[in-house]
């Protein structure tokens, strides 16, 4: 216990800091770590202790106990930065992550701090995880763990990398690491399709007396041999031969960036000499420093051959496994253990790479039959007779499901023979027939058509089946709409996000994910009763629009206009009787520009606008796109929702590029009320959208009928402040934020997030379609 004089000093800066479901003793117990520290340095560490115990009890216990020994050599001015770093390994990957960081300053964040050596994976995330994804073409998660390999959906990377005593030197390595582990996917390693007629595939049992399983994938493959572990090595050194080559190629300025880390990387290998296949490595890593002096192999000249043979461009993972099944006995024979992978290599991991895969099927399968449904259902019910809408769909329109002929047909191929193995990769799927009918397929469709055929060779009839049964059960339920929501515009809609945390003063790094989707259209009556409900006021929202569509604007000091500029006259009268040549610009022109204005609407989804508040919004939207048509500014609507800070979604209802149409209107009719209101991400990236965007005036105006507020700490304070920095940062980047709010409480918070003249109230919801459209007016006129 504390008796010292400063004990009640520490004990009332404790009492005002931590929360008041602490009693005395348990602060007391809390703050025991922190006696006989300076003032100077409890003042910095209780200012840490709010920025740290709302995020983690557990967290803020263990720094109050890291603290006394980290000012031994950190200074206390330092200890806002340490506590970034602890909160950002926390978030990355929990207390475990934390831990180093709390137990090892003065190696995990102090020589960090002065580039001495080493590089965590937070501090990379940020930079490799678009450049994955980049590479890839869909998103590659970038994950930590206990070794490096890839399931194809994700990379597992270490935690922290301190090879070289550059921090360039090791963040280089990370990015060698990913491009590895991605060419693996690429060259087709984890795709083995081996026939059995080949003899060093059909030895191998009788040779080894291992059995003959089938031999459908790379790791039965491996299991037939006697020391499968051997198998896999030398199968993952000839893979990676052919991913050094294939990366040559595809990224040459990495491969020459990273040539000094290979030569270095070649020089540690006789450090682990007396493992059986260390000059196969050293061979791979002086081929990918490009030196013409690789070392020749200590091998029969047959498997030298075909290990050098590796590095060629037309090379597929076959020539690996033959390369595997006539290496095998001379490595085996010498009785040594295989080395350790190259560090950038990993290991290989199938079983992981197969569970990844059969996920990936599953979701492939589930998405492709639901928005295959909807089509038939949609196309379908286009041919019911309007006598038998909502009665039970006829046979002759839609037949019994069971026999039927569906096929996907692929569009003629054209062009010259020589450009056919090219065109056999850029094929997208056309249409499909169901009894003789032609059934067209959108673009999105057709992507997920041509990645099913890619994985599996062909659209399997069950998944068609599947959807034309579906179709037929809600046609039969009496026409029900298609889903809400959409399926990601494509595979590489997913965004990072980083979010305001004010308590800290700084970002949580990569912290929401936003998913970018596109909301099926519907049809129905709504949109013609909207426009029949208010037409007389839609006719009046026209002419004042068609008013706004020129700007006009008087230009002074003109050689010539309409009318003298009074101001301009007098200071020539002055020029002259001073001596001095008068001006000739003494004119006032009436100018009629064009607009030039791009906004962005910026829709709440959350479950709390369900009822009247939807249905107000929707015709708003109407009403809006309505009059824009005759003004002709450049706009885009967006919807957003979510469900906690791993699952943020924005929908798109019309982009910016993108005309007014039926299939716009549709989606307008289908908004619909979701789950949450984060409000951070969706504004980030709007402002992304339209900071890309030249026009001389960029809005965002939000449609919302509440505060923001997410399902796990993104509430209160919290949010408010996000969301604040999230319109700051659109402020910083040209675009000009507006918010359009039903909350009757709103005036406690939109004066802090959007200022004072920046955002509106409507106290009625019935109000909304009449008011929007002029406030439009006003912003832009």
């Amino acid at each position: 216990m504390i008796v010292l004089d400063t004990h009640g000093l520490t004990l009332r800066f404790a009492q005002a800091v931590l929360p008041d479901i602490l009693n005395d003793w348990e602060i007391e117990e809390i703050i025991e770590p922190l006696h006989g520290l300076p003032d100077g340095a409890l003042n910095e560490i209780f200012r840490q202790i709010t920025v740290i115990w709302p995020v983690s009890h557990a967290l803020c216990n263990n720094f109050l106990h890291a603290v006394p020994h980290a000012l031994t050599c950190l200074p206390h001015s330092q200890l806002s930065d340490w506590a970034k770093a602890i909160l950002a390994a926390y978030e990355s990957g929990g207390l475990h992550q934390a831990r180093p960081l709390l137990e090892r300053v003065e190696e995990t964040f102090l020589c960090t701090v002065r580039g001495e050596t080493g590089i965590s994976f937070p501090e990379i995330t940020g930079r490799l995880q678009p450049y994955a994804t980049g590479l890839a073409g869909h998103p590659l998660e970038l994950l930590t763990g206990a070794e490096l390999y890839t399931d194809t959906a994700s990379i597992y990377l270490p935690p922290r990398i301190a090879v070289f005593p550059k921090r360039s030197d090791n963040f280089l390595l990370y990015k060698l690491m990913v491009s590895f582990q991605w060419a693996f996917t690429a060259i087709g390693t984890f795709s083995l399709h081996l026939p059995e007629s080949r003899p060093e595939i059909s030895s191998a049992p009788q040779q080894y007396h291992t059995g003959l399983p089938p031999l459908e994938s790379l790791s039965e493959f491996l299991n037939r041999f006697p020391a499968p572990p051997l198998a896999s090595h030398l199968f993952h050194l000839g893979e990676t031969a052919r991913a050094t080559a294939f990366l040559a190629k595809r990224l040459p300025g990495l491969m020459r960036e990273s040539g000094p880390l290979f030569q270095a990387l070649a020089q540690k290998i006789p450090l682990t000499a007396g493992c059986s296949t260390e000059e196969l490595q050293r061979t791979i890593l002086h081929h990918a420093a490009q030196q013409s002096h690789a070392p020749s192999l200590a091998a029969p000249p047959a498997i030298t051959d075909l290990f050098s043979a590796l590095f060629q461009e037309d090379t597929t993972s076959r020539d690996s496994a033959f390369f595997v099944s006539n290496a095998y006995d001379a490595f085996y024979a010498q009785a040594e253990k295989p080395c350790l992978p190259i560090i950038f290599q990993g290991i290989l991991r199938p079983a992981e790479v197969m569970a990844a895969k059969q996920k990936k099927r599953a979701a492939a399968k589930e998405q492709f039959v639901a928005a295959l449904a909807a089509i038939i259902a949609a196309q379908t019910n286009q041919d019911i007779p309007a006598e038998n809408e909502g009665n039970e769909v006829p046979d002759t329109v839609f037949p019994e499901l069971d026999g039927q002929n569906a096929a996907i047909i692929l569009p003629e191929k054209t062009g010259k023979a020589t450009m056919e193995s090219e065109r056999q990769g850029e094929e997208t799927l056309d249409f499909i027939t169901i009894n003789d009918s032609h059934i067209e397929l959108p673009d999105e469709l057709r992507k997920m058509a041509r990645e099913i055929v890619d994985d599996l060779g062909q659209i399997p009839s069950q998944y068609i089946s599947s959807a034309m049964q579906s179709a037929g059960k809600a046609l039969a339920q009496g026409n029900s709409p298609p889903p809400q929501e959409g399926d990601p515009l494509s595979g590489t809609d997913l965004f990072i996000y980083d979010e305001w945390d004010y308590r800290r003063s700084g970002f949580r790094k990569n912290w929401c994910s936003l998913l970018v989707k596109k909301i099926i259209p519907v049809t129905g009556t709504f949109v013609g009763n909207t426009l029949e409900k208010y037409r007389g006021h839609l006719a009046q929202l026209k002419r004042q629009f068609e008013m706004m569509r020129n700007q006009e604007r008087f230009v002074r000091r003109q050689k010539d206009g309409d009318e003298i500029d009074i101001d301009a006259l007098i200071e020539t009268l002055a020029d002259i009787k001073a001596g001095l040549s008068p001006s000739e610009e003494l004119f006032i022109r009436l100018c009629r520009d064009k607009r030039n204005i791009s906004v962005l609407f910026l829709v709440d989804m959350s479950s709390s606008t369900e009822g009247w508040v939807n249905t107000a919004i929707k015709e708003s939207l109407i009403l809006m796109c309505e009059a824009l048509q005759v003004l002709g500014d450049t706009y885009g609507i967006y919807g957003f929702s979510g469900m906690r800070r791993t699952r943020s979604e924005l929908f798109q209802i019309k982009d910016l590029a993108e005309p007014y149409s039926e299939e716009v209107k549709g989606r307008i009719a289908a908004i619909a009320p979701q789950e949450y209101t984060r409000m951070g991400p969706p504004i980030r990236h709007l402002t992304t959208l339209l900071a890309k965007d030249d026009a001389r005036i960029r809005l965002l105006i939000t449609l919302s009928d509440g505060k923001p507020e997410d399902y796990d700490d993104y509430k209160g304070d919290y949010a408010i402040e996000d969301t604040r920095h999230a319109l700051i940062e659109a402020k910083a980047q040209g675009v000009h934020p507006f918010c359009i709010t039903i909350d009757k409480q709103a005036h406690a918070y939109l004066p802090h997030m959007y200022g004072e003249v920046n955002y509106i109230c409507i106290d009625e919801v019935k109000k909304l379609p009449s008011r929007i459209p002029e406030i439009y007016r006003g912003l832009t006129s």
